[in-house]
This record gives C-alpha cells, sequence and structure tokens, in this order.
C-alpha cells in the first residue's frame, strides 16, 4: 500500500510540475517576445540630442497684452530637441486682430521664439492692414506681448497714394503711432475728388 501511495504521490507531484513547467514557458516567451518589441522601439537619450520635429502648416495662437488675439502660421516649422521653443519658419505668416481692424504680415523665412512670442521675418517682407497700409522691407521684428514691430533695414511704406522711404521703423499699438528712423523721405499726395 505505501508503495501505490507513492507511485500516486509522485503522478500529483508530476503532473503539477510539468503543467507549472509550461506556464513559465509561456509567460517567459511572452515576456521576451514584449522585451524584443520595447527594444526595437527604446533609444538612448543621446540619440535625440540633434534630432528635429518637423511641422506641416503649423499655427501658433497666443494673446498680447490687450488680451486681443495673435496667428503665427507657416508652410512649415522646424525646431531641434534642443531648443524646444524656437522655430525655424518657411514661408511665415502673421495675422493681428486689433478689434477695429486686422493686419497681416508675411515673408520669405522666419524664426518664431515661442516662450517670449516674438517672431523675426526675413525676405520679401510685408505688413499691411489690408488695402490701406502696405510696408516693404528685408527683414522685421515683432513682439506680440509689447505691440512693437521694427525694424532696421531700408523700408518702403505706402498709405492711400502717399509714399514713404526710410532706413528704419518702429510701429507701436497696432498702427496706432510710427516712427522712421534714419534718412527717411516721404510724398505726400492729396487726393481730391
Amino acid at each position: 500500500m505505501n508503495y501505490s501511495v507513492f507511485i500516486k504521490s509522485l503522478k500529483y507531484f508530476l503532473l503539477l510540475f510539468s503543467v507549472s513547467i509550461l506556464i513559465l514557458v509561456i509567460y517567459n516567451n511572452n515576456s521576451i517576445e514584449k522585451e524584443k518589441v520595447y527594444s526595437d522601439f527604446s533609444y538612448n537619450e543621446s540619440d535625440f540630442q540633434s534630432a528635429r520635429q518637423v511641422l506641416r502648416k503649423p499655427t501658433f495662437i497666443g494673446i498680447d497684452k490687450k488680451n486681443q488675439p495673435f496667428k503665427v502660421m507657416a508652410n512649415t516649422a522646424t525646431r531641434l530637441k534642443k531648443e524646444p521653443n524656437i522655430f525655424n519658419l518657411e514661408k511665415p505668416t502673421g495675422e493681428i486682430n486689433t478689434g477695429k481692424e486686422k493686419f497681416f504680415l508675411s515673408g520669405d523665412k522666419g524664426v518664431f521664439y515661442k516662450n517670449v512670442e516674438q517672431l523675426e521675418v526675413k525676405g520679401n517682407v510685408k505688413f499691411n492692414n489690408g488695402d490701406e497700409m502696405t510696408f516693404t522691407t528685408s527683414q522685421m521684428y515683432f513682439d506680440f506681448k509689447r505691440e512693437i514691430l521694427s525694424g532696421n533695414k531700408r523700408v518702403n511704406g505706402k498709405k492711400n497714394n502717399s509714399v514713404i522711404v526710410s532706413e528704419g521703423f518702429k510701429i507701436l499699438n497696432n498702427g496706432d503711432q510710427i516712427f522712421f528712423t534714419g534718412k527717411t523721405k516721404l510724398k505726400l499726395i492729396n487726393e481730391k475728388n
């Protein structure tokens, strides 16, 4: 009788042991596959030091000091990992809404400093309020928080039929105050109906 109890016990023990091994093999196999998947997608932090992110048709929206909205858009915006708040823009455009009217800004290239809400635009830069006032220059800076648009490159301005050419400019309060710096030529044309 002792012999049959021993055999029965051994039979149950081996059955339990084999089921345990089977469970461990299945569990281990899944974790190895998961580790393989995770290792395929895991990288060292140093791998991203020079990585860049390219955004297509981005729109950055903010509010100036008078709680009026502004938008900065571009065909593409590129940023490097080490400079997360600086975007290099291709064909940037900007829109400022004063409540009374809208102003538009465009150029070939630009840099948007998101953390301080400043925009630098270069190449064929145009600033206008639709059809009444237009300025063209090669480089311009806009500080959205302080509402100051400025440039120290030659600027051509036109309002109605009057024309101004200057070495630099500064526009405050969304076009309410315009200062021209350096040598300036002004041609006023009085239109009478």
